[in-house]
């Protein structure tokens, strides 16, 4: 017969005593190690809030010029994130962060003109929206506007003077006067809001050509509606030409490569925490043949989109190069301002990142140097690396003056 053992109720009480003890040393510990590493935090934010402090002292004692202390605080804002070493990410002051918002929703309240940041003499319209109020009212395509409601244009300080004169409430008038040829005409225009179109679609020849100029805001809607249009005209090949295209989000540029997929990954984007988030498409399709036009000024989405459409061997690229962005951004507000900071790296179906690489084009073809510079005004017989997708297509444009590629 086994014996009994017993334990005596002091010695129960000194084990759970002794456990107590090693527990709350255990914490005590943690909480010691995790306050000194938090005060060390503290005490190194704090010497640099005083670095600080003593620089915008020094300043105001010693300087003898004047300055503005918001814009001085802005540009120290803007360097710490140069500081980080990420060329796609950047401060905005509030101003800028709000004219980002607008620019991200294409759409704003003005007249619809794009104009040349370089003066000669007034201001160049390079572009005039297609049923804008400035098209409507009689402006053109290389109007230079020289005045703003009786103000010179060479008044301005630069052309976000003239912007910010142009536009204004819907509903409301503004005088334009250009000067066109020898002539100065002014036009009344009443402000409205303008929508910029994100695509250039038309045939040319046998083949659908869709010049995407980036991909922001229902872009891909718009996409969706002018590709169909061009596939009721039965077309022999696609032509997607995203030269100087910017970018934009990643899933308006998701909705588009799905129309053009088979079924499959589109993207795999991965944040600091290592979590991942994947775009997928369907397997409706577009069966055609394709080519993506590409050049250095190609970024993000813009080469992504080339990317994969090479990668699922759907399309051929042809041009130059692109830029090799890696990284996609978030626009973070701040209590005034923001940061449009790098919070994702993104990768093909193949899992290939294009940081640093971008993409290589199947036939590289670049435009001569005057071509490059005179692109928005070449024809398309002129346009070199268009001609040579629309060969791989079996196709030619027609020598047509005035017939512009405009991306």
């Amino acid at each position: 017969m086994k014996k009994k053992r017993t334990v005596r109720i002091g010695t129960c009480l000194m084990l759970i005593f002794l456990a107590v003890v090693t527990t709350a040393n255990i914490c005590v510990f943690g909480m010691t190690e995790l306050y000194n590493q938090k005060l060390g935090d503290l005490q190194a934010t704090e010497a640099n809030y005083r670095r600080l402090k003593e620089l915008v002292a020094v300043v105001d004692k010693y300087y003898v010029g004047e300055y503005d202390y918001d814009e001085a605080m802005d540009a120290t804002l803007a360097g710490f994130i140069d500081g980080i070493g990420d060329k796609w990410s950047y401060y905005c002051s509030q101003e800028e962060y709000e004219a980002l918002l607008e620019a991200n929703e294409n759409s704003y309240v003005g007249i619809g003109v794009t104009i040349s940041t370089e003066y000669d003499g007034g201001y160049t319209v390079t572009e005039v929206t297609s049923g804008s109020p400035a098209e409507t009212a009689g402006v053109r395509a290389f109007d230079v506007i020289v005045e703003v409601d009786g103000v010179s244009a060479d008044t301005f300080g630069d052309y976000t003077d003239l912007v910010a004169m142009v536009r204004g409430e819907a509903g409301t008038n503004v005088s334009v006067g250009v000067r066109r040829g020898e002539e100065t005409l002014h036009f009344d225009i009443t402000r409205a809001a303008v929508f910029n179109p994100g695509v250039e679609a038309r045939m040319i020849g046998e083949i659908g050509y869709l010049a995407i100029d980036g991909f922001d805001k229902n872009v891909d809607v718009e996409f969706e509606e002018k590709l169909n249009g061009l596939l009721a005209q039965q077309p022999k090949g696609l032509v997607f030409d995203v030269r100087f295209n910017g970018g934009g989000y990643v899933d308006v540029m998701s909705n588009m490569l799905d129309l053009l997929l088979p079924e499959g990954t589109i993207i795999t984007m991965s944040d600091n925490q290592g979590e991942t988030t994947e775009y997928r498409s369907d397997a409706d399709r577009v069966e055609l043949p394709m080519v993506v036009l590409t050049n250095e000024y190609s970024i993000s989405a813009a080469e992504f989109f080339a990317a994969v459409l090479q990668e699922y061997g759907v399309a051929q690229v042809v041009g130059d190069a692109t830029t090799g962005k890696g990284y996609a951004q978030t626009l973070i507000p701040l209590s005034e301002g923001a940061v449009n900071l790098s919070t994702l790296k993104y990768y093909t179906p193949k899992g290939v990142s294009l940081a640093g690489t971008g993409i290589q084009p199947d036939v590289q073809i670049s435009l001569s140097e005057e071509d490059f510079y005179n692109f928005y005004t070449l024809t398309d017989a002129q346009d070199t690396q268009l001609q040579k997708a629309l060969e791989l297509l079996g196709a030619a444009a027609p020598d047509v003056a005035g017939d512009t590629a405009q991306p």
